[in-house]
């Protein structure tokens, strides 16, 4: 023998239902409303971004940074093995620029 639900106990799991959904829509309002929370999370956020950034800016540099070693060690290397058009070279360099400075003084 089953009980049929009577109109009341169906009232009854309405207002529960509506209830529960009026819970979680509360809730939901509050964490919105919750500006320090939600400042505190996107800080995080922002944080966290900067901090990989960094690390991938670290990386970046270091990668470079053996480059230009690589390139300069190889650049003595050719200044010793071939002194002379190196120093050529930088005489060149060195009456240019003294040409630019005393064109500029004028």
């Amino acid at each position: 023998m089953t009980k049929r639900p009577t109109e009341q106990d169906t009232l009854r799991a309405d207002i529960e239902q509506a209830r529960g959904e009026l819970a979680d829509t509360v809730d939901a309002l509050v964490a919105k409303t919750d500006v320090k929370r939600r400042v505190g999370e996107k800080t995080e956020q922002v944080k966290e971004n900067l901090v990989e950034r960094a690390h991938e800016a670290k990386g970046k540099v270091d990668v470079l940074a053996g480059q230009a070693s690589d390139q300069a060690g190889q650049a003595v290397e050719l200044v010793r093995r071939k002194p002379i058009p190196a120093a050529i070279i930088a005489a060149v360099l060195a009456a240019l620029i003294a040409l630019l400075i005393r064109q500029r003084s004028r």
